[in-house]
């Protein structure tokens, strides 16, 4: 899966999950580096989701959250 994608399915994701599991998405994310690059660059894909509005199923949410919580080294 292309990073592109990953990212727009993350942001659908911020959009409507729960505040648990955005504080359990936060904690898996704050042991990662977040530069600030790195934040321009999700604000920029976000910004470019909120133009095309594209929304993903609950099958691929799914799926999303299992590979944050549970990547494959």
């Amino acid at each position: 899966m292309e990073a592109i994608t990953l990212r727009k399915k993350l942001h659908t994701l911020i959009d409507i999950s729960t505040e648990a599991k955005l504080k359990e998405v936060y904690h898996l994310l704050q042991d990662e580096e977040y530069s600030e690059t790195f934040k321009a660059m999700l604000d920029d894909e976000f910004n470019q989701y909120q133009k095309n509005g594209e929304v993903i199923s609950l099958k691929e949410i799914n799926n999303l959250i299992e590979q944050l919580l549970h990547p494959k080294k």
